[in-house]
């Protein structure tokens, strides 16, 4: 019997705006796009992708970080006069603006109906900003608990379901239904014992060792 509903955020809840999570909203408005390779930059973007071994806590130290992201991305690519000033204004989209985060239509009707009968949980790798944009778009009412990564300087392919379950105690596992839309993290929950859903919103897994659902609606289907 399922009595807890644990999400991911990314690609569950939603999808950032610009189609990636490293591009800002205002991204392109911020660098000329005509001075910019977008293949190289999506290639520099993975490369400093170092960011899941820092450990921001509070966004100030988040903006640090993703300021330094930057610069080394733009250093990296050649980009024309760049510069800490022009990378600070792309962490300042990065970590304020809270329409980097589109949740999805189906979310909040959802969410408010599995609320009524369920415990709702967020396990996500991701930054203290995540708790703003949560709750200024009103997201955050429907969860009795929500755990980010870099609180914990871990990540979910490391020990963050260890400290989740830690810290939530009334949680068990085998009560408990996980939804992700990766499915090494999903290999890593099913460690623990938790009943899984691959989360397939563009439809592009084939096949998959996990029941794979679409869209929220078809969670329904599985409780």
């Amino acid at each position: 019997m399922v009595k807890n509903i644990i999400f991911d955020i990314g690609g569950v809840l939603a999808k950032p705006k610009s189609g990636y999570w490293f591009i800002t909203p205002n991204f392109l408005n911020i660098v000329n796009k005509d001075l910019l390779n977008i293949e190289e930059l999506q290639v520099s973007l993975k490369k400093y992708l170092y960011l899941q071994t820092q450990e921001p806590k509070i966004e100030k130290d988040e903006h640090k970080m993703f300021l330094n992201y930057y610069y080394n991305v733009l250093k990296e690519i050649k980009y024309p006069n760049c510069n800490y000033e022009l990378a600070n204004k792309l962490a300042d989209d990065c970590v304020y603006n809270d329409d980097k985060f589109v949740f999805f239509d189906d979310v909040k009707p959802v969410l408010e109906k599995l609320s009524k009968k369920y415990n709702l949980y967020i396990i996500s790798n991701g930054w203290p900003s995540s708790f703003r944009v949560l709750k200024n778009k009103e997201i955050d009412q429907y969860f009795k608990g929500i755990t980010i990564s870099s609180m914990y300087s871990t990540t979910k392919e490391e020990k963050l379901f260890d400290i989740f379950l830690d810290e939530f105690k009334e949680v068990k596992p085998n009560e408990s239904l996980y939804i992700d839309d990766r499915r090494h993290i999903l290999k890593k929950a099913s460690e623990y014992g938790f009943k899984l859903l691959l989360m397939d919103r563009d439809k592009k897994y084939l096949e998959s060792e996990f029941k794979v659902i679409n869209n929220m609606n078809e969670i329904f289907e599985e409780l």
